[in-house]
Formats: structure tokens, sequence, C-alpha cells
């Protein structure tokens, strides 16, 4: 693409960017500072990496204004380089598939297809499926009766969607993802498990990408629900009846236990593992294996277990890597206290 048509793609999809250069020159794909062509993009957003700017051969560079003066590369002057940069790497690296259904697909006579969708071989599609334009089902790919799934989609390989759950726009699912499979509801007498019938749905809304393998229960009789623009990383478990608000990120081996309520913009590092029946404040962020035992009610940074205030958590973490010097310390002050105390006697 010339980059004039990237910098008028930046600016329809809302960016402030200045074009500094020149505008037909070609840009065939995107690189790093350092490996960059002439006919590449690239961007900078890190000031300890200037040497590496100054002598990029990039044919365009993505960076902030302060730093324009640093290249004699072709510059898009935008306030977030990396965020501009993954929106050029999508337009360049787009999802690409041609419409149709392959001869060995079973697709229900009552299923309605979108204009431009295309499923793929050995794929399913159950009784009143709707599936909209330009949405793309995997080889192996099974969505069961009843479900729905919005525009522009992407459903790779093997993935599984349970009756009546309800996907939107611009959905990514990830290889060998299940939504909608039964919670984990049981009831005991006497020590005899009895199975509690889910009859809740996934409802999945819009923007939201879901990870390799990750799985999503389908509520017990209410919905889980995953609001708009939440990325949730592979190998996540996110159990029946949890609410995880718009704009949350997941990172992998996370696991929710049921109807968890879960803020808008809250962020989560690799095995955190969250409690059931909890709440969690908007734009609360949680430290890699932290365990979340109670409701957070306040934004801010939390670790360890059970999840504190980040800041307090590192304290404790010094102070623990201490205690055998402290225990004979403490020791040591126990004896001179009972030596004084059989003098003073």
């Amino acid at each position: 693409m010339k980059l004039n048509d990237i910098a008028n793609f930046l600016a329809d999809e809302g960016l402030e960017v200045t074009l500094v250069g020149k505008g037909d020159d070609e840009i065939c794909q995107v690189s790093s500072l350092t490996h960059a062509r002439s006919d590449q993009i690239t961007f900078f957003n890190d000031p300890k990496r200037q040497q590496e700017l100054t002598h990029t051969q990039a044919g365009a560079v993505i960076l902030k204004s302060e730093f324009q003066s640093l290249t004699e590369s072709n510059c898009l002057v935008v306030s977030n380089p990396y965020y501009a940069f993954a929106k050029v790497s999508s337009l360049l690296n787009g999802f690409q598939f041609e419409p149709g259904i392959d001869v060995s697909a079973s697709v229900d006579a009552s299923a309605k297809l979108g204009q431009g969708v295309h499923v793929g071989a050995h794929a399913v599609i159950g009784a009143e499926v709707e599936i909209g334009d330009h949405t793309y089902i995997g080889p192996g790919s099974v969505l069961m009766d009843k479900v729905k799934i919005g525009e522009q989609g992407i459903v790779m390989p093997n993935v599984t969607v349970m009756t009546d759950c309800i996907i939107g726009k611009q959905v990514f699912l990830d290889g060998g993802c299940v939504i909608g499979g039964q919670g984990f509801g049981f009831a005991n007498d006497q020590g005899e498990w009895q199975r509690i019938p889910q009859l809740g749905r996934v409802v999945i809304g819009d923007r939201v990408f879901i990870g390799v393998n990750a799985n999503i229960h389908r509520g017990a009789i209410e919905d889980t629900v995953i609001e708009d623009n939440c990325i949730i990383d592979s190998l996540v478990h996110i159990a029946h009846n949890v609410k995880v608000g718009y704009g949350s990120a997941i990172a992998s081996q996370v696991g929710f236990a049921g109807s968890t309520t879960v803020g808008k913009y809250c962020a989560f590092g690799g095995q955190v593992g969250v409690n059931g029946h909890i709440k969690l404040a908007d734009g609360a962020q949680f430290g890699a294996k932290a365990g979340v035992t109670h409701s957070i009610k306040s934004s801010g940074s939390y670790s360890g277990f059970p999840a504190i205030p980040t800041g307090e958590w590192q304290k404790n973490m010094v102070r623990s890597k201490n205690l055998q010097n402290m225990a004979q310390k403490i020791k040591s002050l126990e004896k001179a206290v009972q030596e004084l105390k059989t003098k003073l006697e």
C-alpha cells in the first residue's frame, strides 16, 4: 500500500496522524527498527532505543512528534505509536479467506448464512444457526443448534460453540476453544452427586478475542457474559454465571470460579485464581499467581495469596527473605530477657 493510504486508514480509524515525507512510497509489510527494509514500516516507542531509530532503514516509522528529528525515514506522527502500529499490522496482514462451503461440511437446512461466509472442511452447522456476513468458520468446528455469530467473525479450526450461545461482531475464537460447555453444578446428598442441568447461555459481545483451548461455561440459569472489547488468552477457564466487564484482559491459565462479577478494564496476570461469588472493582489489576479470595472494592494493583495491594505484598516479600535472621534475633532476645529476669529474681 502507499504510505498515503496507510495514513488515511489510521485517520479513518479515529487516530490523529500526520504524514511527514513521501506519501507515494510503497509499504508491503511491518518489521522491527533494526531489520526493516525500505518497503517496510516500523514503530518507535522506547527512548532507550534512539540509536536504532537513527540507523533504521525502514521506509516509514510510526512515532511521536518529539522523536521525528531522529530519523531520515518517512514518518507517521501519532500520540500512541504502538497502538497505531498494531492497526497497520492488522491492515497489512488481515485474515484472508474465500467465501463458500466445503463439500465435506454439514450445514443444516434451517441455518442462515450471511454473505461472504466460509465454512471449512468437516465443520458442522446446526439447526437455526445464524452466521453474520463475512465470517470464517474453520475446519472441524461445530456450531450447535441456535448459535448466533455476528459479522466479520473468525472461528478457527476445531472450535465448539454449544447450543443457544450468542457471539457478537468481529469476535476471534482461536483453535480448540469451547464456548458454552456444562457448568460445574452438582448437588450432594450423603456423598451422592446429582448433576444440575445448566440452562443458561454464554453471551459474548463485540470485538472479543478468545485464545487457544480456552473454555467458557454456560450459566446455570442466568447467562455467562463476556462484554465487548475483552481479550482472553489461551487455557483460560471461566465458570458458569461469571460476568467479565468491558475491556478486561485475562492472561493464560487464569481460572474463575462461578458467579463472580469482574468490573470494566480489569487485568489478570498468568495463573491468577479467582474465587466464586465475589465482585471485583473496575480497573483492578492482579499480578501473576495472585489468589483472589474476596471481593475487591477499589481499583489498583493486587498481588499474592490472598491478594492484597501490591505495595504491601512487596514489603512482605522483602521481610520474608529475612525471616531466618529475624527468628534468630528473637531467640537471642528471649534468652537475654530470661537471663535478666533470673538476675532480677
